[in-house]
């Protein structure tokens, strides 16, 4: 956010403007990113930490990864090449930041490692410093333009390369030397990572459904500004249970076949998210004017019942649909994830394309609202069931 500032007062506003689609058409391509192999490096490395098959899926899922990334930028730079783009001049940004892709994914697979195997304060040091790096690089290279801007994200990256490298020889020896993966290991790993990045990928989704359908329905701009100023909170807390996942789901699949070490701790961190959502979202409503007026300004008070109406939206997927989605995958429950992922596309569409229509901009929320009471209620009733019964890790 703070990167973002600072750009917008480097840059012309027609070169944000051309930065702002590129990194757009970059975000779709980010959603197939490696079909999911990610997701699949976590699970199946942290199920085998401590043997060599562990090295061997860390191995194939890199370089798979990296062939099917190769594929993808290259096959949407040949669309791009020669296409007309709406924005003029955005062409050759937009084909110099796909490569990006490549680099992006090798620095999540380094931090994937090291999550697999419970390397969580480094994997925390990666993180962070990879952040901060892109945003230095970033908002340094804005003094020289839009060029400035790319070139300070690709030696972003490579840093961060280059620092995992330093921490990651001996998995990195491993890896060259480990064995190769069976066919039914690796028609596992494909079937979970296929599912799994199919999930991810419509999740994401609904998060830019909203202001697209706001502006296909009411074509205001002025009513799109306020409802976005009225989402940037709710999604900004969308960290405090993305953090929780970061550090346990490594645990959580580690003890996938221990019925009650699992049920223990997850009701323990069930509870403690709810208490502590609980809390931030009673204060959220009643200091929302004061927030908006804060993070916007007076003339974006009216995101105020916007910003009330995610508060509840963000209790319930704060608490219980980020990690019961997750614990899910940890449960290699695949299909069931890939089911809700589907409802929730489906009936986000529906419901804005109804609540709009009806009530305007704050349809929108309601929708959001509506959406998150479902899909926490399918994915943390599912798991509460999964648990119940003992038959937590589907192996197949």
């Amino acid at each position: 956010m703070v990167s973002t500032m600072v750009i917008t007062r480097l840059l012309t506003p027609n070169e944000y403007g051309i930065w702002s689609y590129a990194l757009n058409i970059y975000s779709y391509l980010l959603l197939a990113t490696g079909f999911g192999l990610i997701s699949g490096a976590l699970q199946f490395g942290t199920e085998n930490r401590g043997s060599g098959d562990a090295f061997a899926f860390f191995r194939y899922c890199t370089q798979k990864g990296l062939l099917i990334n190769v594929a993808l930028v290259a096959a949407v730079s040949i669309v791009i090449a020669a296409m007309e783009l709406p924005i003029t001049g955005a062409k050759p940004y937009v084909l110099t930041i796909l490569p990006i892709l490549l680099l992006e994914f090798i620095v999540s697979m380094g931090q994937t490692v090291l999550r697999a195997q419970n390397r969580i304060k480094e994997y925390a040091h990666v993180l962070n410093i990879n952040t901060i790096l892109i945003a230095l690089g970033t908002c340094g290279g804005a003094f020289w333009g839009l060029n400035g801007v790319l070139a300070g994200r690709y030696l972003a990256n490579v840093a961060s390369i280059l620092y995992e490298g330093s921490l990651l020889v001996s998995e990195i020896n491993n890896a060259r030397h480990s064995g190769e993966l069976k066919v039914s290991e690796k028609k596992q790993l494909w079937h979970y990572s296929l599912f799994t990045g199919a999930s991810s990928a419509m999740n994401c989704l609904v998060y830019s459904l909203d202001v697209t359908l706001i502006a296909v329905l009411i074509k205001s701009a002025t009513e799109i500004s306020i409802y976005q100023v009225g989402t940037l909170i709710p999604n900004a807390l969308q960290f405090i249970p993305s953090s929780v996942v970061t550090a346990i789901l490594p645990s959580i699949i580690y003890h996938r076949e221990d019925a009650d070490w699992i049920k223990i701790n997850l009701k323990k961190i069930y509870l403690a998210l709810a208490g502590a959502n609980g809390l931030i979202c009673g204060i959220l409503y009643v200091l929302a004017p004061l927030g908006i007026w804060i993070v916007s300004g007076e003339q974006y008070l009216p995101a105020v019942p916007v910003l009330r109406v995610l508060a509840f939206g963000y209790f319930f997927s704060g608490t219980f649909r980020t990690l019961s989605v997750n614990i899910l995958a940890a449960f290699r429950r695949v299909h069931f994830g890939l089911f809700i992922s589907i409802v929730s596309c489906v009936s986000d569409v529906v419901f804005n394309y109804i609540f709009i229509g009806r009530f305007g901009m704050i349809g929108a929320a309601y929708a959001t609202l509506l959406v998150d009471m479902i899909t926490a209620a399918l994915s943390f009733g599912y798991v509460t069931v999964l648990v119940r019964k003992g038959k937590i890790h589907e192996t197949h």
